[in-house]
C-alpha cells in the first residue's frame, strides 16, 4: 500500500498521550487463580485485606503466597492494576509515591 506523504507524516507526528490509555480490568482474586501462574509440587493460595494477616491492604490489593516443596514461603502484593511487588516495604514506597497517608498504631 503506497500512502501519501502527507499522510504518512502526520502518523509521525503522534504523540503518545493523545493515544488514550487502554483500560485494564481491576485484578480479583479469581483473576489470580485463573492465571497460567502454577508451581508444580507447591501451594498456591491468594488473599485479600478481608483476611486478618492481610487487614493492612488497601481494597484492591491482593497477596499470593507460594510455598515451595521444600516449605520455603514468598509472597507477592498486586496493586489492582496487576503490578507485582515482591515485599511489604515496596508496597509502603508505593503508597508513600502515590500520596496514600496511612498510621501505624
Amino acid at each position: 500500500m503506497v500512502t501519501s506523504s502527507a499522510e504518512s507524516s502526520s502518523r509521525r507526528n503522534i504523540r503518545i498521550a493523545d493515544v488514550e490509555p487502554k483500560q485494564l480490568p481491576p485484578l480479583s482474586v479469581a483473576t489470580l487463580q485463573n492465571s497460567n501462574r502454577k508451581l508444580p509440587g507447591g501451594i498456591v493460595r491468594h488473599f485479600d485485606n478481608n483476611d486478618p494477616r492481610y487487614g493492612w491492604l488497601l481494597a484492591g490489593w491482593l497477596v499470593e503466597e507460594r510455598r515451595t516443596p521444600s516449605g520455603r514461603l514468598y509472597r507477592y502484593y498486586y496493586d489492582p492494576t496487576g503490578r507485582q511487588y515482591r515485599i511489604k516495604t515496596e508496597v509502603l514506597f508505593a503508597w508513600e509515591k502515590m500520596g496514600m497517608i496511612f498510621i501505624h498504631p
